[in-house]
């Protein structure tokens, strides 16, 4: 029996078109139900989410704007034209071995320095450098440094130290400082000689030496007297020192002795040895000793006063320095009672360490001449600093001549005198020029005296402590000064200041000290 009504088939083609309406309405209801999420979504982020932003800043009351980068073209260019136009960043550097001092700030690269690997690549002509810098910039930083990280690169640092602020320095390196002053048992004789060098003639040495020692005593003189010397006081001093060391006699036993203050001095009074040297002048030898009585006078006042019995010392003197040491300071904190004294005996000090210097088995070495505008103050005294100055490279010496503002070099004479003129000429014969921050009234100076563009000096009154300015030959560098922890604790100079009053009193009772109780409070200080 047929059945009644129509029966559909499984899988017939009615079935397959009803599911695929099915199956399209749902992906339609799914597709419109992310649409109005995604707009749900947008909505919330732009209602209650943060500002949106693009290259050129976001959006909203208050966002802010970014700055926009311009759309340059590429610079193509050679690296000779590049170091020109970027000359902090794209420098090679100094390209030679040595400590390393910091960071240069513009390349942040690494900034090695060696004064004689400097001279031997042939980037410096004079082995001589200048440090300056006003209080607190931390220049002595630098020199104590330099002194300390040359040592195990087999350079040894020789400082005359006025100021008492090299103790750190001595305690880091294992050496004892040599005190120098009334009572110390120290004496040394800053007449004494230097010694011949390889390939030098005797003519020639002799007349360095000479010349070098009358440079001191007139020196010294000027000081002592105030004021320049006349004729007649001159020639005393070069009579009196030929009359000891007898250069010009070439069959005595004392040829060549080595003089002394005191040897000197006797000398100036005993007319029967020099007042055959007045007979081609027809000068009479009463008049001569009453024209040059003043020097006399002086040179005995420098011998028995304030420095009486320290820069005295026989020709035989057995204070010697040992090169087997990593160097050697000489402190004269105790005769530091003014500018013209503290000026005498650090050239007498330098002097006589000068001296030493000059052996023949010494060294490579560093001499750090700390205060040096004291120096320049006085003609006579410059004058022999410039000669010194002239040996380095013979000697094989780094100088570094240290001061705190160019103003006081300016301010050591008028602008055309000759102090000033010779110490713009030490610093022009210096390789390396190295000043930390100046004081506005010193920019001028600056400029003067090293030679800086208008940026550099600019640079010179916004420079932070511990950065400097390095002129290299004719490159400049902004060097950044790194400290070790333990350098930091060598070159720390005002711990004193930060002390709290308890812990100065409790140093102060562990020394010795008496300590001062207050009568309201009972506390010690």
């Amino acid at each position: 029996m047929r059945p009644s009504g129509r029966v559909r088939r499984e899988g017939s083609l009615a079935q397959g078109i009803a599911r695929s309406a099915a199956h399209r309405d749902l992906a339609a209801a799914q597709a419109a139900l992310e649409r109005e999420e995604r707009a749900t979504r947008r909505m919330t982020d732009r209602l209650l989410g943060p500002p949106s932003a693009d290259r050129r800043g976001e959006f909203g009351r208050a966002a802010g704007r970014a700055f926009w980068r311009l759309r340059l073209p590429p610079l193509v260019t050679t690296s000779a034209q590049l170091c020109s136009v970027y000359p902090f960043v794209a420098d090679p550097g100094l390209g030679v071995d040595g400590p390393l001092i910091g960071q240069e700030v513009y390349s942040r690269a690494g900034f090695v320095f060696s004064i004689h690997e400097l001279y031997r690549a042939g980037v410096l002509s004079a082995p001589n450098m200048v440090v300056t810098g006003e209080i607190g910039s931390a220049k002595s930083s630098l020199l104590k440094t330099i002194a300390y990280r040359g040592v195990p690169f087999g350079v040894r640092f020789y400082i005359v130290d006025v100021k008492g602020e090299y103790d750190g320095l001595a305690d880091a390196a294992g050496i004892r400082p040599v005190r120098v002053g009334p009572g110390a048992g120290v004496v040394m004789n800053p007449l004494a000689g230097i010694r011949r060098q390889a390939g030098q003639g005797e003519q020639e040495w002799l007349q360095i030496q000479r010349a070098r020692r009358l440079l001191l005593l007139e020196g010294l003189l000027e000081i002592q007297l105030g004021g320049p010397l006349g004729e007649a006081e001159r020639s005393l001093i070069e009579y009196a020192l030929d009359a000891v060391t007898r250069s010009d006699d070439g069959t005595s036993p004392e040829r060549l002795a080595t003089p002394t203050l005191s040897s000197v001095l006797a000398a100036m009074g005993d007319p029967h040895l020099w007042a055959g040297r007045l007979a081609g002048l027809h000068y009479d030898v009463d008049q001569f000793t009453v024209d040059s009585r003043r020097v006399r006078l002086a040179m005995e006042r420098l011998i028995t006063g304030a420095l009486g019995g320290i820069f005295d010392a026989p020709a035989a003197s057995s204070l010697t320095i040992d090169f087997d040491e990593p160097g050697a300071i000489l402190d004269l904190r105790a005769v530091r009672a003014s500018d013209q004294m503290t000026a005498m005996a650090m050239t007498c000090a330098q002097s006589w360490l000068e001296a030493e210097l000059t052996r023949p088995d010494a060294p490579p070495r560093v001499c750090l001449y700390d205060e040096f505008a004291l120096i320049t103050r006085h003609l006579g005294l410059v004058r022999r600093m410039r000669e010194q100055l002239k040996l380095a490279r013979a000697l094989g010496t780094a100088n570094v001549l240290a001061f705190h503002r160019f103003s006081d070099l300016a301010a050591s004479g008028s602008a055309d005198s000759e102090q000033v003129r010779i110490a713009r000429g030490l610093i022009e014969d210096t390789g390396v020029r190295v000043s930390y921050r100046q004081a506005p009234g010193s920019l001028d100076a600056a400029r003067e005296f090293l030679g800086t563009t208008d940026v550099e000096t600019d640079l010179l009154l916004h420079l932070r402590r511990g950065v400097g300015l390095w002129k290299v030959g004719l490159r400049s560098y902004v060097v950044k000064h790194q400290l070790s922890s333990g350098e930091r604790v060598m070159v720390d100079t005002d711990t004193r200041m930060r002390q709290l009053p308890e812990q100065l009193a409790r140093g102060l009772t562990a020394t010795g000290h008496q300590a001062w109780e207050s009568p309201a409070a009972g506390q010690v200080w």
